[in-house]
């Protein structure tokens, strides 16, 4: 879906800036609460409600979504976190819509029920639960949350303690960086985002192909092989050259008009006999790999390369080349001990793609000091001046300019050897047809995860890029996608 996502204080602005042209603030209540109550009749038809309401606008939307379940004649009882006497503005005039009773949360602990409807806490807390709240966090159970489960701290996405732990969870107008970053997304089950009339504007969007599919390449019918541009890849040595070798093939499955192997010589053999469609050279130290890429539109170089001197002479031969560089592997931890000679060196159109283990070789702890993983990447992107991806289970990719994406999009089976080598390539070969970087790296991320989620159980990395025609295909419009059966 390509959704916005703002910090829980960006979201206050743009309720602010509605709110002052004009918009009830109670009016924008309702349709919050409406929203919810919606969203939980239509998911969860069945079963007692408890709702639990905060001192705040969340208790306010909890309050408004009992009053309209019950008129859907569904059984529902409500408890606040403190008297109702107590509660201020549009809560207040929330909790005069619920006609029921109002018990208090010991009251809760005890009550049967079904389901719970946390509306306690937004995703602006900033303690943990403590008390009575985090007993009814603990106690378990089926739990819809409102706006991130409470406990939750939607800007730094992790638990701050105690937290709810959903089936389901209701935002409205934009995605939180809870419902997307991990830990705190392990805790949201699937997240909708509700349209309340509050207009977003925002750099950091949720991957899909609605943000790139227009800006997807694909060639028309006289365009030729080297009008889609050349990659080129550095092969390891005689002994580690799959990793090479699955980039190069998976750069030119995803679109690359021609792919060529720059191979040690002890490696030549190994590597012609193994590669049919891609080309392979070879090079023999940084000044055959200078004059191999003069004519690359883009050259990827990591994936088994070795950590050792040659690898680094070889990637500063890269990065003084023409073509854009995508950096991986150990092409980034040769530069461990000396990172600032790697980031002189990177330009805006490059891309470095490091796992958890090579960002914090490169950054040191700036994901620990960071507000949040996104914060994090934007950061170092700014560091290098050119593009990251920070590869993981919830993957960030920004460019120096502030723009960032976050991509869930992907499965657990892609955890295997080689798989962050097939992105590589599939960033390299989308980048040599003229994709812009962030955005290359952004369809290469998606188009990555939806081959993994294709294939399932037992996946390898050889796999993935089988999956690629037919996932093309099916974005150009040129095949229907499959029709459900039963």
């Amino acid at each position: 879906m390509g959704r916005p996502i703002l910090t829980p204080k960006e979201m206050q602005a743009a309720e602010e800036a509605v709110i002052a042209q004009g918009l009830d603030s109670f009016e924008l209540m309702q349709r919050a609460g409406d929203a919810v109550a919606e969203f939980v009749h239509a998911n969860w038809p069945e079963g007692t409600i408890q709702v639990l309401c905060g001192p705040g606008g969340n208790g306010g939307d909890g309050f408004v979504a009992a009053s309209k379940l019950a008129k859907l004649w569904r059984e529902v009882t409500v408890f606040c976190a403190v008297p109702v006497a107590e509660l201020k503005g549009d809560a207040a005039k929330a909790a005069k819509l619920w006609e029921g009773p109002v018990g208090t949360l010991e009251e809760a602990l005890e009550a049967p029920h079904d389901l719970v409807l946390d509306a306690l806490f937004g995703g602006g807390l900033s303690r943990s639960l403590e008390g009575t709240p985090a007993q009814l966090a603990q106690r378990g159970g089926r739990v819809i949350s409102v706006d991130v489960p409470s406990g939750i701290c939607g800007v730094q996405a992790k638990p701050l303690g105690p937290c709810f732990s959903a089936e389901g969870t209701i935002t409205f107008a934009a995605l939180r960086p809870a419902h997307v970053l991990r830990p705190a997304s392990a805790f949201c089950g699937f997240v909708f985002v509700a349209d309340i009339g509050v207009p977003v504007q925002t750099r950091l969007m949720e991957n899909s192909p609605a943000l790139w599919l227009r800006l997807l390449p694909q060639p028309g019918m006289a365009t030729h092989k080297h009008q889609r541009g050349h990659l080129k890849v550095l092969s390891g040595g005689v002994s580690s050259t799959g990793a090479a070798r699955l980039a190069v093939r998976a750069g030119l499955r995803i679109g690359a008009g021609l792919a060529t192997l720059l191979s040690p010589p002890s490696a030549l053999m190994v590597n012609a006999g193994q590669l049919t469609a891609v080309m392979v050279k070879s090079v023999d130290g940084a000044d055959d790999v200078t004059k191999a890429i003069a004519d690359a539109s883009v050259v990827l170089a990591g994936p088994g390369a070795g950590i050792t001197p040659a690898t680094r002479a070889n990637v500063e031969a890269i990065l003084s080349g023409p073509g854009r560089a995508v950096l991986d592997a150990d092409a980034l931890t040769v530069f461990e001990t000396q990172q600032d000679q790697l980031f002189r060196r990177l330009r805006a159109g490059d891309l470095i793609t490091p796992h958890i283990g090579e960002f914090n070789r490169l950054f040191g702890d700036l994901l620990e000091t960071s507000t949040n993983k996104v914060e994090a990447v934007r950061q170092a992107a700014v560091k290098t001046g050119c593009t990251v991806l920070l590869k993981g289970p919830d993957t960030v990719i920004a460019n120096p300019d502030g723009g960032a994406v976050v991509n869930i999009h992907a499965t657990r089976w892609l955890a295997t050897a080689g798989s962050g080598d097939v992105l590589a390539g599939f960033c390299g070969g989308l980048m040599a047809q003229g994709v812009d970087t962030l955005v290359a790296a952004s369809m290469a991320t998606w188009l990555h995860g939806e081959a993994g989620r294709r294939i399932g159980a037992g996946l390898i990395s050889e796999d993935l890029e089988t999956q690629i025609p037919g996932i093309l295909s099916l974005l150009h419009g040129e095949i229907a996608p499959p029709r459900s059966v039963g």
